[in-house]
């Protein structure tokens, strides 16, 4: 393999697009060279971490699936394509829809994407579920005509499930895979061999999201909802004592376990609700909090084989064509739930037990949308969680973004000093990064930046005064008929820029209040004549071309609180985090706007505040976007 040289990959993956996409197929600008160095660097051992900055327009889509594809057909090499929501997902997928010969497989999420043609229920709690056949079982021709299940030939799970495990490339969402790459309970088969295997190689798309991703994959949420469950779990499962182990003692926990059994549910609540008093104290100490989880996690643990008799006991009443009651279909459900649950607890409390109680951070949330209170155990050291739960199954990985933001930056952030070299088993692997220029035309795509007032915490107030005024005279004198956004930083900035606006701006605004409203406002926004949409998170996976997006508004730059507790300790772990995330939101925001060549957008930056981050992190904003900028 060491012997390859550019051209000759080259030629494969003219070969391979030819047969797989058709021979009218034409690269972009920079694309096929891309695919090429991408190959190359795996097939001779160059780099582990392969970073690709790709602005919008390269085609990182096309760039994973061919590259991919020649590694699999021509080196018999496996990939996986992980991409981080369903909205990407479904890009890809269309894409392996319209060419069915590529040999990629693709699986949308986890099971609640899929619902059963029998019960319609979601896959988890499909009718061959309850009636405890495995997944592998349900590939068996045998055993479809045995047990009744012809429907196995046609549900699009078992279709997609079964193509993804066979296939040398698969795409997934980072969850799904991270998922079923790092729990043997639902990764191994009843011989305990592994499913869905390790690849050689995995691509990530929108890498730039990666941290925050496993770090809320590895992040329990608890409710007092999932006491209820529990409840149900106790009084439908269980008869008698339910043996757990109860701490007695929080100092010295390890020492001081005691065997108790809880007697009863109103003991089992009591004890529940002891727990959620402590955790929904913004005051409780770490030391305080994680004794409590552990013995959650015991309480977890206790159901554990009263919830696998009671589906041993559905499977044998469905395998003997009894009827299940409407309770019985519930309690299967929950105890479904049950499963799920454990597992995601044992995970966080995995992280924290191997990286220390120091990165353990609670977060109480009070939703938006119904009031309802949560609280979040999350592990603030994502540099070792992206190591351990993503980089360990995949020898070689390529990361694409259009903001990757800073290379040093992101590597502390992305755990590469983890990752051994297994060829240099005494070095660390250091990463490689490439950046693919921009071929737009932005000539009528300036960001005028005013350098004026500042949004910071102190002057926040008085400046907002002056830029609302500001803004209602872009909205009208130079954008009165035509559709634009406003990125403001905080629900709290839309609601007072609505409420002041003069009537006819305020009959264009689209104000939403959660991701929710957001979505549906999106789709308004779509379909009007000069709408314009206004709130935060707009920065990112919205896609507005054309007419749909003409100008920006950029109220406030997206600092992270540092009231956050989460954003306080990622700044003593990673330094150079704060600014480089900043600035990527701003790199993404600015990017809604200009979607393809020819598109133009005019985008308006309003915060002081920008000029210092801009001056700090200039080597993450791409050559054209500097050119770009304007200050008034």
């Amino acid at each position: 393999m060491s012997d390859f040289k550019k051209e000759q990959i080259e030629e494969y993956v003219r070969k391979w697009t030819d047969e797989k996409i058709g021979k009218d197929f034409t690269f972009r600008e920079h694309q096929l060279e891309t695919i090429v160095d991408i190959i190359l660097n795996i097939l001779l051992h160059k780099h582990h971490n392969y970073i690709v900055e790709a602005p919008t327009g390269s085609g990182k889509s096309l760039i994973n699936i061919i590259s991919a594809g020649v590694l699999a057909d021509y080196f018999d090499l496996t990939s996986y394509i992980l991409v981080s929501d369903l909205f990407l997902w479904e890009q890809y997928e269309n894409f392996l829809k319209k060419y069915k010969h590529t040999g990629i497989a693709s699986l949308k999420g986890q099971t609640g994407n899929y619902t059963c043609l029998l019960n319609h229920e979601d896959m988890k709690n499909a009718d061959c579920r309850m009636s405890g056949l495995s997944w592998a079982s349900m590939f068996n021709k045998s055993t479809i005509e045995q047990y009744g299940y012809d429907c196995a030939y046609k549900c699009p799970y078992i279709k997609a499930r079964k193509k993804a495990i066979k296939s040398k490339v698969c795409v997934m969402t980072y969850q799904l895979f991270l998922f079923v790459m790092n729990n043997s309970t639902f990764n191994t088969d009843m011989y305990g061999n592994e499913i869905f295997k390790h690849h050689d190689v995995l691509f990530c798309d929108e890498c730039h999201n990666i941290p925050g991703i496993v770090q809320q994959q590895y992040a329990p949420t608890i409710t007092e909802k999932d006491f209820d469950r529990l409840e149900c779990l106790y009084n439908g499962t269980t008869e008698g004592e339910l043996k757990l182990f109860h701490l007695t003692d929080i100092e010295g926990f390890e020492d001081k376990l005691k065997d108790k059994g809880i007697n009863d549910v109103a003991e089992l609540r009591k004890r529940l609700n002891s727990f959620w008093k402590v955790w929904i104290n913004n005051e409780s100490r770490k030391d305080e909090d994680y004794p409590m989880m552990q013995e959650y996690l015991t309480i977890l643990e206790g159901f554990a084989e009263h919830v696998k008799e009671y589906k041993f006991n559905i499977s044998t009443k469905k395998l003997n064509k009894e009827a299940l009651t409407k309770d019985e279909i519930e309690m299967y459900k929950i105890c479904s739930w049950h499963e799920n649950y454990m597992c995601h607890w044992h995970d966080f409390l995995d992280a924290i037990n191997n990286t220390g109680l120091e990165y353990l951070i609670k977060e109480i949330n009070i939703s938006n949308e119904d009031q309802h209170i949560s609280c979040s155990f999350k592990c603030t050291k994502e540099d070792y969680l992206v190591y351990k739960y993503l980089l360990c199954n995949g020898k070689y990985k390529v990361f694409l973004s259009a903001t990757v933001g800073g290379k040093n930056a992101y590597d502390e952030n992305m755990g590469f000093r983890f990752d051994i070299n297994e060829d240099k088993s005494d070095e660390l692997n250091e990463s490689s990064m490439s950046v693919i220029p921009s071929t737009f035309n932005f000539e009528e795509s300036p960001v005028w930046f005013l350098n004026k007032f500042k949004m910071n915490f102190k002057e926040k107030d008085i400046s907002f005064n002056h830029l609302k005024t500001i803004i209602y005279s872009i909205c009208t004198t130079k954008f009165n008929n035509q559709k634009g956004m406003i990125q403001t930083g905080s629900y709290a900035f839309a609601r007072q820029l609505y409420e002041s606006a003069p009537i006819e701006i305020k009959k264009r605004m689209l104000i939403y209040n959660g991701s929710r409203e957001k979505n549906t406002m999106i789709q308004i926004h779509q379909m009007s004549k000069n709408t314009i949409l206004v709130g935060p998170t707009l920065n990112e996976g919205i896609d507005l071309p054309g007419e749909d997006c003409r100008f920006i508004i950029i109220l406030k730059v997206p600092f992270p609180s540092l009231g956050n507790k989460i954003v306080k300790e990622k700044i003593k772990l990673f330094p150079l985090w704060y600014n480089s995330t900043t600035s990527n939101e701003i790199i993404q925001g600015i990017g809604r706007g200009v979607r393809y060549n020819g598109d133009w957008c005019v985008t308006y930056i309003l915060d002081a505040c920008f000029w210092s981050l801009y001056l700090s992190t200039k080597e993450q904003y791409p050559q054209e976007l500097q050119d770009r900028i304007k200050i008034i």
